[in-house]
């Protein structure tokens, strides 16, 4: 769970929702409108709003390609 970070008590989540319907983040070209999220605090009602970070698909195909899979990835020895 999210703490509020005025009162350090519970939030919940939930999204923003007019008469209209929810609101929506305006995607970038080629991506679609998200819903924007807020995280409202059960004792104080004080409310933070976060907008989503999609990943697009040609993101994640961009990175595959950066990094080819037979290539051994050295992992660093923790110091004692």
């Amino acid at each position: 769970m999210i703490s509020c970070p005025k009162c350090g008590n519970d939030t919940r989540t939930s999204t923003l929702v007019t008469a209209q319907g929810e609101v929506l983040l305006s995607g970038t070209i080629g991506s679609d409108p998200q819903p924007i999220l807020a995280q409202v605090c059960t004792a104080c009602g004080y409310i933070e709003l976060y907008a989503p970070q999609p990943i697009s698909k040609t993101e994640t195909a961009r990175k595959a390609e950066q990094v080819p899979a037979d290539v051994p990835v050295e992992v660093p020895m923790p110091a004692l």
